[in-house]
């Protein structure tokens, strides 16, 4: 056999791994007839173990394998184990590179060619395919056609580096299109497990297949350089922290930011779900933060950089990509005990403190928590511990306050924050992990469900403040009707008719009169609920005197009385008569009845007095004025009832600030609080009323829970507020 010169030419080819797929069978053929040829197959595999545990113990430094080479002949030897650990490593990830012999001048240090195999071997050929050189072949190898494509990249720029590869922007010039390529730098190559972690990364990215995460397309070893690279989709240079800079900015000039967060939510929505993918293939991304997502200008989310990945031991394949068995994670990390890995000022507390065994899902899930802290607040939830009283500290004190100190909330570093937002984001970044959502899952389902109800408050909110604004139009349009009803009270014929009889100038007698006008003041009040009182006084040597007094009962409000003449009052003009005898004839005066007491009334604090001059018509001389009280309490309870729908705390405020009216969700009247100082109730207060000093109007554009309108019922000297609390009791 070993005579044979075609079938040694055939030998000699397996031995470089240079047969095609029928030489390949004609080796197998003969080995499986060959008793000969399969002990000669055993004692080269043999001596092939032999020579890897040297050229391993070699490029490890022991000098007492080769005691007998020279310096220059070990360099030779290492520089050719070297070559052949990348031929071995570019089998075993099924993608052989060729030198581009196409490449033009310019672009000869910055071209890629791999020649790919579209089939894969199964898992267990690939192991043997990994272990040693194909020599004998079995006939079974080639269980399907393969197929070789070749592609070539051409760098363009640099996008960025890392301690493990870096990243540029190329062309694959098969398809044209731009890629993103990553390669590993010269210094990560020196060291085998970067090599592993680097292979790690490409499978990770490659086998997660969501619209998520960042497709790969292509993984193969430069023959120039000898480095591995893989290709991946080029995603722009846009990344979530440009959007969160944006918002914040946009944000502090006073601009409406309300689609501004809604799409940042939903991205964040995006990245919560492809880490959710992640989680259900067992991997844990351990790294996540702005700068690792990318956003394009249509609403696509990418996550990012897997390079740090954790694969889960218990559900690990064990075969790769390549095919090669790779070192589970746990093995891995037995020389990184107590290494930190992550990015600090976005870390869990468990990888601040190197406790490689506790990181699993709620460590991302912490990630993400930390990734809604820095939209919600514009910075690192850890950008606050990363400085001291001097300035920067170190990275292990870092380390150490992390991993000890709890986190502050986003709604107590910013007061605009919607408090329940605050309160998803610190259940994700609870110090302890099984405090925090459980899944990914969960929290894309929290926050979903707060953008869901941010849309119903939303709506919620708009209709309350078109109420609002109804119900200040009806109480406005109330006090002109006030107005109207006294001016029209001032200008019947009895009027008239008592100041001629007082005059001597009737031949009616004034009691005759003052039935008259009684009769129709007590229709008045029968007719609007609302009016409280209704008065005709004479004005006599600076004093007054109440000639006809109808009023509605207190304890009764349908019981409507005429005062006799016993109890009518009389006394010294107060301002509020004074400034309301300055006015012209039909000129209404309209203040609180607390500002013109009359003496004997009660409750007067609640009460609108509307009040005209009389004027003798023969002399042109004032007489007297009438004037018409109404309830604020009751004018403001009916209006409210007829016209209100939303359901809400709702507050009545005098010109003081104090408590007029209030009602419940239910429309209840609450007055256990009635007479309370508004400041007293309500901590936000001090924020509402100088929006209602300055422009009348308090507008909760974050939360959608509060609402405030000022209502002028007397231009410059008197004004209600309503105050609309929508959120729910606490």
């Amino acid at each position: 056999m070993l005579n044979d010169k075609s079938t040694s030419e055939l030998f000699t080819k397996s031995l470089a791994g240079d047969l095609d797929p029928q030489q390949q069978a004609d080796v197998a053929s003969h080995m499986k007839n060959c008793q000969q040829s399969q002990t000669f197959a055993k004692l080269n595999q043999l001596i092939q173990d032999s020579i890897s545990d040297v050229a391993k113990r070699s490029l490890d430094g022991d000098t007492s394998v080769s005691p007998g080479l020279s310096q220059d002949a070990r360099s030779r030897m290492k520089d050719q184990l070297k070559a052949e650990s990348v031929r071995l490593s570019q089998a075993a990830m099924k993608a052989t590179l060729v030198p581009n012999s196409q490449v033009d001048d310019s672009g000869s240090s910055e071209r890629f060619s791999t020649e790919q195999e579209a089939g894969r071997a199964s898992a267990a050929e690939a192991k043997s395919a990994t272990s040693s050189p194909l020599l004998f072949p079995h006939s079974d190898i080639r269980s399907s056609e393969e197929r070789t494509v070749k592609t070539r990249f051409t760098l363009q720029r640099q996008l960025g580096a890392g301690g493990l590869g870096t990243v540029w922007l190329a062309q694959d010039e098969t398809l044209r299109r731009n890629v993103a390529l990553k390669e590993m730098n010269s210094a990560a190559a020196e060291f085998p497990r970067a090599w592993e972690r680097f292979r790690r990364e490409a499978e990770i990215t490659g086998q997660l297949e969501h619209p998520n995460v960042v497709p790969l397309y292509q993984h193969g070893i430069d023959t120039q350089t000898g480095k591995p690279f893989y290709a991946m989709r080029f995603v722009g240079k846009r990344t979530l922290v440009d959007a969160i800079e944006e918002y914040h900015e946009r944000m502090g000039t006073g601009e409406d930011v309300t689609m501004d967060l809604h799409r940042l939510l939903t991205a964040f929505i995006g990245v919560c779900q492809g880490i959710a993918y992640a989680h259900s293939r067992g991997v844990i991304h351990r790294d996540l933060k702005p700068e690792n997502v990318a956003l394009d200008n249509f609403g696509q989310v990418i996550v990012l950089d897997w390079g740090l990945a954790k694969v889960r031991d218990d559900i690990e394949s064990g075969v790769g990509i390549s095919g090669e068995q790779l070192a589970t994670e746990s093995a891995i990390n037995k020389t990184m005990n107590g290494e930190v890995i992550g990015t600090p000022l976005y870390m869990a507390p468990e990888q601040a403190s190197g406790r490689l065994d506790d990181v699993d899902h709620r460590t991302d899930v912490f990630g993400l928590g930390a990734i809604l802290f820095s939209m919600l607040t514009g910075y690192a939830p850890h950008q606050n511990s990363s400085v001291g009283e001097d300035g920067q500290i170190s990275v292990a004190e870092l380390l150490r306050r992390i991993s000890s100190e709890p986190t502050s909330a986003p709604a107590d570093e910013n007061s605009h924050v919607p408090r329940d937002l605050s309160d998803i984001c610190m259940k994700a970044m609870q110090f302890r992990p099984f405090n925090r959502f459980q899944s990914a899952t969960d929290m894309s389902d929290a926050v979903q469900h707060w953008m869901a109800g941010r849309s119903q408050r939303r709506q919620q909110y708009s209709n309350a403040r078109s109420e609002c604004r109804e119900l200040r139009t009806a109480m406005l349009s109330a006090v002109r009707d006030l107005e109207r009803n006294v001016r029209f009270m001032s200008s019947l014929p009895p009027i008239q008719g008592i100041v001629d009889a007082a005059c001597g100038r009737s031949g009616d007698p004034l009691s005759t009169w003052q039935e008259r006008l009684q009769l129709i003041y007590t229709g008045l009040l029968r007719t609007n609920g609302d009016f409280t009182s209704v008065s005709y006084s004479q004005i006599k040597d600076g004093k007054f005197q109440e000639l006809i007094r109808i009023e509605r009962q207190s304890s009764d409000a349908s019981n409507v009385r005429k005062i006799p003449s016993s109890r009518l009052a009389s006394g010294p003009l107060s301002k509020c008569m004074e400034k309301a005898m300055e006015g012209n004839p039909d000129e209404v005066y309209v203040a609180l009845a607390s500002e013109c007491p009359t003496p004997g009334q009660q409750n007067e604090a609640s009460r609108l007095a509307a009040t005209v001059p009389v004027f003798d018509k023969e002399t042109e001389e004032e007489f007297g004025f009438v004037r018409i009280e109404a309830n604020l309490e009751r004018l403001t309870e009916t209006l409210i009832r007829d016209r209100f729908r939303t359901r809400g705390r709702l507050f009545v405020l005098d010109n003081d600030c104090r408590i007029l009216l209030q009602l419940d969700r239910s429309g209840r009247r609450v007055t256990e609080m009635e007479g309370q100082d508004m400041n007293d109730v309500s901590q936000c207060w001090s924020n509402v009323l100088p929006a209602l000093k300055e422009s009348g109007e308090f507008i909760d554009e974050r939360n959608h829970a509060t609402y405030a309108t000022r209502i002028d019922l007397v231009p410059g000297r008197y004004s209600l507020a309503l105050a609309l609390c929508l959120a729910e009791d606490k």
